[in-house]
């Protein structure tokens, strides 16, 4: 190791921090996306113009262009992908299945009494969100199984 060489420790933490900031650079390109967005309950108001929107990331993608040529210039290996995007679908719908399933009268106890009727309404809302997180559970399986070279032509 020469003395102007990282050491495995600091070279680990640089990588950690660059992948840190390539996430908020991530986190800050959907900000920007939420006048697209068809999120049912948007965190952020479009308060970005569009030509505000292309300056923005221009620098996105400068800062990213930077963080690669620092892991390049220090010899660290960027990782590559390691989680399907179906496996994240799949443990996303999990949380959505948990908390579709809280949504039912015993659960809600605990927030008050629960007239019989909103029980019954409280059960169908759960019953809903269930039945369609769980056919689209199945559908990820399904195509997670499927030979990969096929899929394109079947989704058409």
């Amino acid at each position: 190791m020469s003395e102007e060489s990282l050491n495995p420790n600091h070279a680990r933490r640089l990588a950690v921090t660059c992948r840190h900031i390539d996430k908020l650079l991530a986190d800050m390109e959907n900000a920007l996306s939420v006048r697209d967005s068809k999120q049912a309950f948007p965190e952020y108001s479009p308060d970005v113009e569009p030509a505000q929107r292309r300056i923005i990331e221009d620098y996105i993608a400068r800062i990213r262009a930077q963080l690669i040529r620092t892991l390049d210039r220090q010899g660290i290996e960027r990782p590559a992908p390691s989680i399907p995007v179906s496996r994240m679908l799949h443990t996303l719908l999990t949380f959505i299945t948990i908390a579709a399933e809280e949504l039912r009268p015993r659960y809600m106890r605990g927030y008050g009494e629960i007239l019989p009727a909103a029980g019954v309404e409280l059960n169908e809302i759960a019953d809903e969100l269930l039945a369609l997180s769980n056919q689209l559970d199945r559908s990820i399986v399904q195509w997670e199984r499927e030979n990969l070279p096929e899929r394109p032509l079947r989704l058409g």
